[in-house]
């Protein structure tokens, strides 16, 4: 029965952590202590720099060899140091103090940064700036000096402060044909490299390399009982120091919280524990190691074994708690930011750093967006103000199309605005180049990731655009095609082609996502742009303006699209067609719009 029992709770999941504490109908509490003494005094052992096997655990990393180094730096080139470590024979012995070529090199960057670094404060006063000065130097001295106790080292860190290769490595410029304008590094765990590169690609911050192999040092040298703060701190600090480059560097604690009294007698007295399997305690004894609490001051397998070894003794809703701090410093800046996950034991593991860890990166931007005055997507801006002659409005683009349009634009019945010249039938691709640069210019701001079009038309106007902007180009069809399965659809009139009509777009080509900026040759009654902001609501997205090459000042198009709240720009706005003579609105006009 008691099986059976055991099958209807998830303790099948449990079973799977340790085969070991499993093993047996019935295990005695005093066999219970003696596992669980075990497993701790094990996890004990490795903390305090003690392997399982004997052997020493962390401690000083392998010093740097020229023969073995392969790292990024080493194939990127030599730098100018490495003729100065030539001439003086830097072959990585140590000095007559005992002092290795990498600590040497630390501590007088160590020093050099003392002395012109400047702790971040919002404390300063005004009255005496001097004194305030002063005084914040010597915080930032004694703060260097209680860190320099922490023995946490890395050996790519190592090997990047006396490899002669490193600096033109750490030196070289951003990518700036990948919209790249700084170059920082980072020191934070592998599995979060690259949701911290791709919160910060977007602000133009290139990552030249990232220091996750850090060693721990022993529990006696207190290293586990400094702060997540002190440690992010140190990290980001040792890894300026060699690179010369703002760093981003973090830290995550584990807490367990002790165990209630009330949970403490129902686990402890004979009841079975929700999640695990019936035992046999004798004498109603209690464990303190089941029953305290435990804090870690970083990440790792220990995390893991803690959580499975307190499971079957502790109720699955005990509170466990990970903490995230993220740390960045730039020699002269000192930010922290913070991500908390409360987390049931039963859930708990090491995995979960993720969590807390993408809060605090996003706060992390958040301040240095303000601090640094960091900007989404400058780049595309940059680029698109290049493409357009320094970002002045390119205003021989409209005179060019006005002078076509009073020139070879024919009035057809129903006021219908004949343009096939030069835009339709036969198109002048150097002028919709002209009038795409001009309206790229006016939209660059509302920062549009999509382009939406009406076949056919509107692609003469909208491939230029796209083009400027740098951004993908969708266009509706008004009849389905054979690879068109689900659609998003809305329906339009039409003086050129009548009523009734359908517009449709694939919903694989919008998402909730995007910023879409709707492209077409002509505004009349504004039907066909009305559809395709439809389409834009229904697929959850963002519509940020329409955009056209020739408005008909004379019809109610702008007005049936003025309750979208969306910008509408026109290249030429054309006043009436009355006697079939184009009238257009004067420029002056136009350039007030």
């Amino acid at each position: 029965d008691d099986d059976d029992d055991d099958d209807d709770t998830p303790g099948g999941l449990l079973r799977g952590n340790d085969p070991s504490l499993w093993e047996g109908e019935d295990v005695t509490l005093d066999e219970e202590n003696a596992e669980l003494d075990r497993q701790i005094d094990e996890l004990e052992r490795e903390l305090s720099g003690e392997g399982v096997d004997g052997s020493v655990v962390g401690g000083s990393s392998p010093f740097f060899d020229p023969a073995l180094s392969d790292e990024p730096w080493d194939r990127y080139g030599r730098s100018r140091r490495d003729d100065s470590s030539d001439e003086g024979g830097g072959d990585g012995d140590d000095d007559e103090e005992g002092l290795s070529t990498f600590h040497k090199e630390l501590e007088r960057k160590m020093e050099m940064v003392s002395r012109n670094a400047r702790e971040f404060t919002l404390e300063y006063d005004d009255d005496h700036p001097e004194e305030a000065e002063e005084e914040a130097q010597l915080e930032e001295a004694e703060y260097v000096r209680s860190l320099s106790s922490i023995g946490l080292t890395s050996p790519r860190l190592e090997n990047a402060a006396v490899n002669p290769n490193a600096e033109a490595y750490f030196q070289r410029p951003p990518d700036e044909r990948q919209g790249y304008d700084v170059m920082w590094t980072s020191a934070v765990d592998t599995p979060c490299v690259k949701n911290l590169y791709g919160i910060f690609r977007d602000y133009g911050v290139q990552f030249a390399d990232n220091f996750a192999d850090w060693d721990e040092g022993s529990i006696d040298g207190g290293d586990g009982f400094r702060s997540i703060e002190d440690i992010a701190s140190y990290k980001a600090r040792s890894v300026f120091r060699v690179t010369g480059l703002p760093c981003v560097a973090s830290r995550t604690s584990f807490e367990v919280e002790p165990m209630r009294p009330e949970d403490a007698e129902r686990t402890v007295g004979g009841d079975a524990v929700p999640g695990g399997r019936k035992a046999t305690r004798r004498g109603g004894q209690k464990n303190q190691r089941v029953v305290t609490g435990y804090r870690f001051n970083n990440i790792g397998e220990h995390v893991d074994r803690v959580v499975q070894s307190l499971l079957p003794f502790s109720e699955p809703t005990r509170t466990t708690r990970f903490r995230s701090c993220v740390c960045y410093y730039d020699g002269e800046m000192e930010l922290f930011e913070y991500g908390e996950l409360d987390c049931d034991l039963y859930f708990a593991g090491s995995m979960r750093t993720f969590i807390p860890m993408s809060a605090a990166i996003n706060a992390m931007l958040k301040s240095l967006e303000l601090a640094l005055d960091l900007q989404f997507q400058k780049w595309l801006r940059s680029a698109a103000n290049d493409s357009t002659v320094g970002g002045a409005r390119n205003n021989g683009a409209s005179m060019k199309l006005r002078d076509r349009v009073l020139k070879e634009a024919k009035v057809l019945p129903n006021d219908i605005i004949d343009v096939s010249s030069f835009m339709d039938a036969f198109v002048d691709v150097d002028l919709m180049d002209e009038c795409g640069q001009e309206l790229a210019e006016r939209f660059v701001s509302a920062k549009p990731s999509k382009i939406l079009t009406i076949a056919t038309t509107g692609l003469v106007i909208a491939i230029p655009i796209a083009k400027y902007l740098q951004v993908p180009l969708v266009y509706a069809r008004k009849q389905r095609s054979v690879v068109m399965a689900d659609t998003f659809d809305a329906g339009y009139n039409s003086k050129t082609i009548g009523q009734d009509q359908q517009l449709l777009v694939s919903r694989d080509h919008i998402d909730e996502d995007d910023r879409v900026l709707i492209i077409d040759d002509f505004l009349s009654s504004g039907s066909s742009q009305e559809a395709l902001l439809r389409i834009i609501s229904e697929a959850g997205a963002t519509a940020v303006g329409v955009g056209v090459l020739l408005e008909k000042e004379y019809e109610a198009g702008r007005k049936s699209l003025s309750g979208f709240g969306v910008p509408v720009e026109s290249v030429v706005r054309i006043a009436s067609v009355r006697d079939g003579i184009i009238q257009l609105m004067e420029e002056n006009e136009h350039a007030n719009m």
